[in-house]
């Protein structure tokens, strides 16, 4: 049989939005060569190399229903996995593509863990979630850890580099190769592009049948805040701001598609994650390690300059960063004087050395996994201690006050008191020892009384002497570093539907265009879950790529 015109599918963006495109595109190609189909797939990045601000992803991928959960007995459903989603998205997010989203969330997983052999069995329950359903990686037998969004980026990477060897051109993946205009025809389908090949000057034409954008978000322009364009004219308070992102994510896919007269939704929608770390090597650099949210999910806790927390380390990321500024700004705190960033000057007063301490116990960073950890001491971004008054010490706080908020929550975690801040759920011991049954019922005792609770908490210290004649409480290890918001992902972008086709104004499909990823808005609304932008590269990069075969098949 004669093989049709050959057609070429182009994905421009190289993070695990695109490479999850590109594959699903190859695999979905491949079988339309059974039928005559001639389509190639290549993938453009303007980057040296694949992975993009994926490869930092450092929680993990969340999915309902998978195999993982099921192991552990985590009790989850659609349902409720959506209602977070959309509670935490305040009413802007897309039911339709949340729909997608998390129905597909179990395929998402259990692709990764199957087609590529990633072991993603450790859970977490993050903010703003009601159950376990963050998946990430265990370190390795050695210690070592293995970061999540690094691990899927990067066997994915030589998984497309390996298939692309020996496809006979079917498959090409060019990278520092920056695309600068999308082009269409008389009829307003897209049917070619404008590039820079292979870090050169020279434009390049190139004749395609459709195109997948998933160049990412703008949250890289607080770097420059000079020449940002998106940050400037939509969220011009967080200029200046600390970013977790990569230089690179400077809003190029809205341009592109912008161009051929797609539609916006959200722009003003960012976010600012509570916890990127301060970095004890260089404090002031406007890029920040983001502290993964797995820390407060494995039972870190957050505290002041006095030593004291002011909310649930499991509320949503927003709720979590307005916290921050809210009680960390007004404080001369060793963690503020330490750390002073003399580029934020500029920034509104509420944003102005806002810095907080991230504080995992013994039994939190054992969770949490020791690997990592040290992989964080190694940078300079965690440091340990050896016991609390260490801790007191080493943060500039009064260690009789440390001891007490940390009892507080102690009690809380007991169910002796509530949780000032709404916690229900904790994850980890914040004392070396469980408490003894005799303890239990001494505090619950003591509770009942009309003392104000600070002194009932003293008039119990001998219940926690050991046999030395020193509290017991003040024993255990514990792991601190200094953190402060930073941009972390921009919400809006480009509008598009569930089957990842974008939107003109008229909210008709531009033909032939398809976005999947950070570049697009309308899922996450007002604030995005931990664990949901992985999940939404694969669940609709897979869903670009698909759509766009099934497209150019048709031309």
């Amino acid at each position: 049989m004669e093989m049709k015109d050959q057609k070429l599918v182009v994905i421009i963006g190289g993070g695990l939005a695109g490479m999850s495109s590109a594959i699903e595109a190859f695999l979905s190609a491949s079988k339309a060569a059974s039928s005559n189909e001639n389509i190639m797939v290549k993938l453009l990045d303007k980057e040296p190399r694949l992975g993009g601000n994926s490869a930092k992803a450092s929680s993990g991928i969340n999915g309902v229903g998978t195999k993982t959960q099921v192991q552990y007995g985590v009790t989850d459903s659609i349902d409720l996995f959506s209602a977070d989603t959309v509670k935490s998205g305040k009413g802007l997010s897309n039911q339709v593509l949340v729909n997608k989203l998390v129905g597909d969330s179990k395929d998402a997983v259990e692709w990764l863990q199957s087609f590529f052999e990633l072991d993603l069995d450790v859970l977490a329950q993050l903010g703003g979630h009601s159950a376990k359903r963050t998946h990430r990686r265990p370190d390795l037998p050695d210690g070592r850890p293995q970061p999540v969004g690094f691990g899927i980026t990067s066997t994915l990477s030589k998984w497309l580099t390996s298939t692309s060897e020996k496809s006979n051109g079917r498959l090409s993946i060019e990278v520092n190769s920056k695309v600068k205009k999308i082009l269409k025809d008389e009829n307003g389908k897209v049917n070619g592009i404008v590039y820079t090949a292979n870090g050169t000057d020279t434009e390049v034409t190139l004749p395609v049948s459709a195109i997948i954008l998933a160049t990412g978000g703008f949250g890289g322009e607080s770097g420059d805040p000079e020449h940002s364009v998106f940050l400037k004219k939509y969220a011009s308070d967080y200029l200046g701001l600390p970013t977790t992102n990569g230089q690179f994510a400077t809003g190029d896919g809205i341009f592109l598609g912008q161009g051929v007269g797609a539609d916006t939704v959200d722009l003003d929608q960012v976010q600012v994650h509570p916890t990127g770390f301060v970095s004890s090597k260089d404090p002031n650099s406007k890029t920040k390690f983001l502290a993964a949210e797995a820390l407060r999910g494995e039972g870190g806790l957050l505290l002041n300059g006095l030593g004291k927390r002011f909310v649930n380390e499991l509320g949503t990321r927003d709720a979590v960063t307005d916290s921050i500024w809210k009680h960390c700004s007004t404080h001369t705190t060793s963690a503020n004087a330490l750390h002073k960033d003399n580029n934020n000057q500029s920034l509104p007063n509420k944003f102005s050395a806002s810095r907080a301490y991230l504080v995992l116990s013994k039994e939190a960073a054992k969770k949490f996994g020791g690997g990592a950890l040290g992989f964080y001491a190694k940078m300079g971004l965690m440091n340990k201690s050896e016991s609390l008054e260490d801790l007191a010490s080493s943060i500039g706080v009064n260690v009789d006050v440390l001891r007490n908020e940390l009892l507080k929550y102690e009690l809380a975690k007991h169910s002796l008191i509530k949780d000032p801040f709404g916690k229900s759920v904790f994850p980890a011991s914040v004392f070396d020892t469980e408490f003894t049954p005799k303890q239990l019922d001494s505090l619950s005792k003591a509770l009942k009384s009309e003392e104000k609770l600070e002194k009932v908490l003293e008039s119990q210290m001998s219940e926690f002497v050991d046999k030395d004649g020193k509290s017991s409480l003040l024993n255990g290890e514990y792991y601190w570093g200094v953190i402060t918001p930073s941009i972390h992902y921009t919400m809006g972008g480009l509008k598009f539907n569930d089957k990842a086709q974008v939107l003109n104004q008229n909210g008709a499909a531009v033909s032939g265009l398809f976005a999947a990823g950070e570049v697009t808005g309308g899922l996450h609304g007002a604030n995005r879950l931990g664990g949901n932008s992985l999940l939404e590269c694969v669940v609709y990069g897979r869903e670009a790529g698909r759509q766009s075969v099934s497209y150019a098949s048709k031309l």
